[in-house]
């Protein structure tokens, strides 16, 4: 086992995060947001059960606001996403001048 030559591990690093630090990484907001997006989620349920709705005004009002907090979850996320090109295109450009 001693004489076999020592490869780094490929896979040591987070796949998520790659070479960057945890500072560096623009989407622990998305991931605060999620958070804030499962509590509204629960408060939502919680107000849908205890209010005297139907049936159908039950599933409108849990459908309704699922859709429009996932919607915004997700262009949030997109948002993450632009600052992440921007930045790693600024980045690139500044290496190339070099």
């Amino acid at each position: 086992m001693a004489d076999q030559p020592t490869q780094p591990n490929k896979r040591a690093g987070s796949l998520a995060r790659g070479k960057e630090s945890a500072h560096q990484i623009l989407l622990p907001g998305v991931k605060m947001d999620l958070a804030v997006v499962v509590l509204l989620l629960a408060c939502l349920w919680f107000i849908v059960a205890v209010a005297d709705l139907s049936r159908a005004g039950e599933v409108a009002a849990l459908l309704g606001g699922s859709v429009l907090i996932c919607g915004w979850l997700v262009w949030r996320t997109q948002a993450a996403m632009r600052r992440i090109r921007r930045s790693a295109g600024e980045a690139g450009d500044g290496q190339k001048q070099k």
